[in-house]
Protein backbone atom coordinates (compact mmCIF):
# COMPACT_ATOMS: atom_id res chain seq x y z
CA UNK A 1 0.00 0.00 0.00
CA UNK A 2 1.05 3.55 -0.66
CA UNK A 3 0.20 6.35 1.70
CA UNK A 4 -0.12 10.02 0.83
CA UNK A 5 1.55 12.20 3.41
CA UNK A 6 0.09 15.76 3.39
CA UNK A 7 2.71 18.43 2.90
CA UNK A 8 2.47 21.94 4.39
CA UNK A 9 1.07 24.46 1.96
CA UNK A 10 3.75 27.11 2.25
CA UNK A 11 2.32 29.50 -0.40
CA UNK A 12 -1.03 29.54 1.41
CA UNK A 13 0.65 30.37 4.73
CA UNK A 14 2.54 33.23 3.12
CA UNK A 15 -0.67 34.53 1.58
CA UNK A 16 -2.44 34.31 4.94
CA UNK A 17 0.29 36.26 6.74
CA UNK A 18 0.29 38.82 3.93
CA UNK A 19 -3.48 39.32 4.27
CA UNK A 20 -3.25 39.69 8.03
CA UNK A 21 -0.47 42.24 7.64
CA UNK A 22 -2.53 44.26 5.14
CA UNK A 23 -5.57 44.26 7.45
CA UNK A 24 -3.44 45.32 10.41
CA UNK A 25 -1.79 48.05 8.33
CA UNK A 26 -5.12 49.44 7.10
CA UNK A 27 -6.59 49.42 10.61
CA UNK A 28 -3.50 51.17 11.95
CA UNK A 29 -3.71 53.89 9.28
CA UNK A 30 -7.41 54.40 9.99
CA UNK A 31 -6.71 54.60 13.72
CA UNK A 32 -3.95 57.15 13.24
CA UNK A 33 -6.17 59.25 10.95
CA UNK A 34 -9.01 59.16 13.48
CA UNK A 35 -6.91 60.23 16.44
CA UNK A 36 -5.10 62.97 14.51
CA UNK A 37 -8.49 64.45 13.60
CA UNK A 38 -9.41 64.69 17.27
CA UNK A 39 -9.19 68.12 18.91
CA UNK A 40 -5.53 68.55 19.76
CA UNK A 41 -5.63 71.47 22.16
CA UNK A 42 -7.74 73.55 24.50
CA UNK A 43 -7.18 77.27 24.93
CA UNK A 44 -5.94 78.70 28.21
CA UNK A 45 -7.35 81.60 30.19
CA UNK A 46 -5.17 84.14 28.42
CA UNK A 47 -6.87 83.99 25.03
CA UNK A 48 -7.57 87.52 23.74
CA UNK A 49 -11.19 88.58 23.92
CA UNK A 50 -11.28 88.98 20.14
CA UNK A 51 -10.56 85.26 19.68
CA UNK A 52 -12.55 82.09 20.30
CA UNK A 53 -11.81 80.44 23.64
CA UNK A 54 -12.61 76.79 24.30
CA UNK A 55 -12.57 77.51 28.04
CA UNK A 56 -15.16 80.27 27.72
CA UNK A 57 -17.26 78.09 25.45
CA UNK A 58 -17.12 75.15 27.85
CA UNK A 59 -18.26 77.40 30.68
CA UNK A 60 -21.40 78.02 28.62
CA UNK A 61 -21.89 74.28 28.14
CA UNK A 62 -21.68 73.74 31.90
CA UNK A 63 -24.22 76.49 32.56
CA UNK A 64 -26.67 75.12 29.97
CA UNK A 65 -26.40 71.46 30.97
CA UNK A 66 -26.72 71.56 34.75
CA UNK A 67 -29.99 69.63 34.49
CA UNK A 68 -32.03 67.95 31.74
CA UNK A 69 -34.09 70.66 30.03
CA UNK A 70 -36.62 68.99 27.78
CA UNK A 71 -39.69 70.81 26.52
CA UNK A 72 -42.24 71.31 29.25
CA UNK A 73 -39.80 71.11 32.15
CA UNK A 74 -39.01 74.00 34.48
CA UNK A 75 -35.32 73.68 33.59
CA UNK A 76 -36.21 74.26 29.95
CA UNK A 77 -37.60 77.68 30.85
CA UNK A 78 -34.50 78.44 32.91
CA UNK A 79 -32.21 77.69 29.97
CA UNK A 80 -34.33 79.86 27.68
CA UNK A 81 -34.04 82.75 30.15
CA UNK A 82 -30.30 82.18 30.50
CA UNK A 83 -29.73 82.33 26.74
CA UNK A 84 -31.65 85.56 26.39
CA UNK A 85 -29.62 87.04 29.22
CA UNK A 86 -26.34 85.98 27.57
CA UNK A 87 -27.39 87.56 24.29
CA UNK A 88 -28.29 90.75 26.13
CA UNK A 89 -24.78 90.78 27.64
CA UNK A 90 -23.45 90.83 24.08
CA UNK A 91 -25.46 93.96 23.44
CA UNK A 92 -28.03 92.22 21.26
CA UNK A 93 -31.76 92.73 21.26
CA UNK A 94 -33.57 89.41 21.55
CA UNK A 95 -36.97 88.21 20.48
CA UNK A 96 -38.93 85.02 20.96
CA UNK A 97 -41.22 83.20 18.57
CA UNK A 98 -43.86 80.93 20.07
CA UNK A 99 -46.40 78.76 18.33
CA UNK A 100 -47.73 75.28 17.68
CA UNK A 101 -46.51 73.02 14.90
CA UNK A 102 -47.50 69.53 13.81
CA UNK A 103 -44.54 67.85 12.16
CA UNK A 104 -44.13 64.75 10.05
CA UNK A 105 -43.37 62.84 13.25
CA UNK A 106 -46.96 63.43 14.37
CA UNK A 107 -46.06 65.59 17.38
CA UNK A 108 -48.06 68.71 18.10
CA UNK A 109 -45.72 70.91 20.12
CA UNK A 110 -45.64 74.48 21.34
CA UNK A 111 -42.14 75.77 20.65
CA UNK A 112 -40.32 78.84 21.88
CA UNK A 113 -37.53 79.99 19.58
CA UNK A 114 -34.97 82.55 20.74
CA UNK A 115 -33.68 85.00 18.15
CA UNK A 116 -31.27 87.89 17.76
CA UNK A 117 -29.99 89.76 14.73
CA UNK A 118 -26.72 91.52 13.93
CA UNK A 119 -27.14 94.06 11.17
CA UNK A 120 -24.69 94.12 8.26
CA UNK A 121 -23.62 97.05 6.12
CA UNK A 122 -25.55 96.04 3.01
CA UNK A 123 -27.50 92.86 3.50
CA UNK A 124 -29.20 91.10 0.64
CA UNK A 125 -29.49 87.69 2.26
CA UNK A 126 -28.92 86.80 5.91
CA UNK A 127 -26.72 84.12 7.47
CA UNK A 128 -28.40 82.02 10.16
CA UNK A 129 -26.37 80.51 13.00
CA UNK A 130 -28.61 77.72 14.26
CA UNK A 131 -28.62 75.29 17.16
CA UNK A 132 -31.37 73.84 19.34
CA UNK A 133 -31.41 74.37 23.09
CA UNK A 134 -33.79 71.63 24.28
CA UNK A 135 -32.40 68.36 25.59
CA UNK A 136 -33.65 64.86 24.88
CA UNK A 137 -36.81 63.92 26.85
CA UNK A 138 -36.31 60.15 26.63
CA UNK A 139 -33.12 59.80 28.66
CA UNK A 140 -31.16 61.33 31.51
CA UNK A 141 -29.33 63.51 28.99
CA UNK A 142 -28.45 66.94 30.24
CA UNK A 143 -28.03 68.19 26.70
CA UNK A 144 -24.34 69.03 27.04
CA UNK A 145 -23.33 67.59 23.69
CA UNK A 146 -26.71 67.58 21.96
CA UNK A 147 -26.83 70.48 21.49
CA UNK A 148 -25.43 72.58 24.33
CA UNK A 149 -22.09 72.34 22.54
CA UNK A 150 -23.63 73.99 19.48
CA UNK A 151 -25.30 76.75 21.48
CA UNK A 152 -22.04 77.46 23.34
CA UNK A 153 -20.04 77.52 20.11
CA UNK A 154 -22.39 80.14 18.65
CA UNK A 155 -22.37 82.26 21.81
CA UNK A 156 -18.58 82.31 22.09
CA UNK A 157 -18.10 82.84 18.34
CA UNK A 158 -20.51 85.77 18.28
CA UNK A 159 -18.92 87.25 21.39
CA UNK A 160 -15.45 87.20 19.80
CA UNK A 161 -16.85 88.45 16.47
CA UNK A 162 -18.55 91.44 18.08
CA UNK A 163 -15.58 92.26 20.29
CA UNK A 164 -13.28 92.33 17.26
CA UNK A 165 -15.71 94.71 15.53
CA UNK A 166 -15.40 92.67 12.36
CA UNK A 167 -16.97 94.48 9.39
CA UNK A 168 -19.54 92.36 7.56
CA UNK A 169 -21.95 92.92 4.72
CA UNK A 170 -24.72 90.45 5.44
CA UNK A 171 -27.03 90.33 8.44
CA UNK A 172 -26.40 87.53 10.92
CA UNK A 173 -29.41 85.86 12.55
CA UNK A 174 -28.86 83.86 15.72
CA UNK A 175 -31.54 81.21 16.13
CA UNK A 176 -31.71 78.95 19.17
CA UNK A 177 -34.52 76.66 18.11
CA UNK A 178 -36.83 74.70 20.38
CA UNK A 179 -38.28 71.18 20.38
CA UNK A 180 -35.76 69.70 17.97
CA UNK A 181 -35.78 66.46 19.92
CA UNK A 182 -39.56 66.14 19.58
CA UNK A 183 -39.66 66.54 15.81
CA UNK A 184 -37.78 69.60 14.59
CA UNK A 185 -40.77 71.69 15.65
CA UNK A 186 -38.95 74.93 16.41
CA UNK A 187 -37.17 74.95 13.07
CA UNK A 188 -40.45 74.23 11.28
CA UNK A 189 -42.10 77.10 13.15
CA UNK A 190 -39.40 79.52 12.03
CA UNK A 191 -39.28 78.39 8.40
CA UNK A 192 -43.03 78.39 7.88
CA UNK A 193 -44.14 81.39 9.96
CA UNK A 194 -41.34 83.84 10.74
CA UNK A 195 -40.90 86.85 8.46
CA UNK A 196 -37.11 86.58 8.63
CA UNK A 197 -37.20 83.16 6.97
CA UNK A 198 -37.73 84.77 3.55
CA UNK A 199 -34.48 86.72 3.96
CA UNK A 200 -32.22 83.74 4.69
CA UNK A 201 -29.51 82.82 2.21
CA UNK A 202 -27.34 80.37 4.15
CA UNK A 203 -27.94 78.34 7.32
CA UNK A 204 -25.14 76.87 9.41
CA UNK A 205 -26.54 74.34 11.88
CA UNK A 206 -24.44 73.31 14.88
CA UNK A 207 -25.59 69.83 15.86
CA UNK A 208 -24.11 66.90 17.76
CA UNK A 209 -24.43 63.14 17.56
CA UNK A 210 -22.47 61.34 20.24
CA UNK A 211 -20.12 62.88 22.77
CA UNK A 212 -16.63 62.02 21.51
CA UNK A 213 -14.56 61.83 18.38
CA UNK A 214 -13.65 64.47 15.79
CA UNK A 215 -16.12 67.22 14.97
CA UNK A 216 -17.11 66.73 11.34
CA UNK A 217 -18.13 69.79 9.37
CA UNK A 218 -20.71 69.87 6.57
CA UNK A 219 -22.42 66.67 7.73
CA UNK A 220 -25.69 67.57 6.01
CA UNK A 221 -26.00 69.92 3.06
CA UNK A 222 -28.51 70.65 0.34
CA UNK A 223 -28.10 69.48 -3.25
CA UNK A 224 -26.42 72.63 -4.52
CA UNK A 225 -23.51 72.57 -2.10
CA UNK A 226 -20.63 73.30 -4.50
CA UNK A 227 -20.66 77.00 -3.66
CA UNK A 228 -20.75 76.28 0.06
CA UNK A 229 -17.76 73.94 -0.14
CA UNK A 230 -15.84 76.51 -2.21
CA UNK A 231 -16.47 79.25 0.37
CA UNK A 232 -15.61 76.87 3.20
CA UNK A 233 -12.24 76.23 1.57
CA UNK A 234 -11.69 79.95 1.01
CA UNK A 235 -12.40 80.69 4.69
CA UNK A 236 -9.16 78.89 5.64
CA UNK A 237 -10.57 77.19 8.73
CA UNK A 238 -7.53 76.36 10.93
CA UNK A 239 -8.57 72.78 11.71
CA UNK A 240 -11.16 71.57 9.18
CA UNK A 241 -12.37 67.99 9.50
CA UNK A 242 -14.76 66.80 6.83
CA UNK A 243 -15.12 64.46 3.88
CA UNK A 244 -17.65 63.55 1.23
CA UNK A 245 -18.43 60.22 2.90
CA UNK A 246 -20.08 61.77 5.98
CA UNK A 247 -23.27 62.88 4.23
CA UNK A 248 -23.63 59.51 2.49
CA UNK A 249 -23.50 57.78 5.87
CA UNK A 250 -25.81 60.36 7.42
CA UNK A 251 -28.49 59.80 4.76
CA UNK A 252 -28.60 56.09 5.63
CA UNK A 253 -29.31 56.81 9.30
CA UNK A 254 -32.91 57.25 10.55
CA UNK A 255 -32.23 60.79 11.74
CA UNK A 256 -32.90 64.35 10.76
CA UNK A 257 -31.68 67.68 12.11
CA UNK A 258 -33.12 71.19 12.15
CA UNK A 259 -31.20 71.77 8.94
CA UNK A 260 -33.41 69.17 7.25
CA UNK A 261 -36.38 71.52 7.60
CA UNK A 262 -34.46 74.41 6.03
CA UNK A 263 -33.14 72.16 3.28
CA UNK A 264 -36.51 70.68 2.34
CA UNK A 265 -38.77 73.68 2.82
CA UNK A 266 -36.43 76.56 2.05
CA UNK A 267 -33.54 75.10 0.04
Amino acid sequence: KRYLIPQPNIPFMKKGFSSLFCIFFILSVLGILFFTMMPQWASNDNVPLAEFSTNRAFAQVEAISKQPHFVGSSNHDKVADYLQEELHKLGLETATQEGYTLTDWGNLVKSKNILARIKGTQSAKALVLLSHYDSAPHSFSKGASDAGSGVATILESVRAFLYAKTPHKNDIIILFSDAEELGLNGAALFVTEHQWAKEVGVVLNFEARGSSGPSYMLMETNGGNAGLVKEFAAANAPMPVTNSLMYSIYKMLPNDTDLTVFREKGN
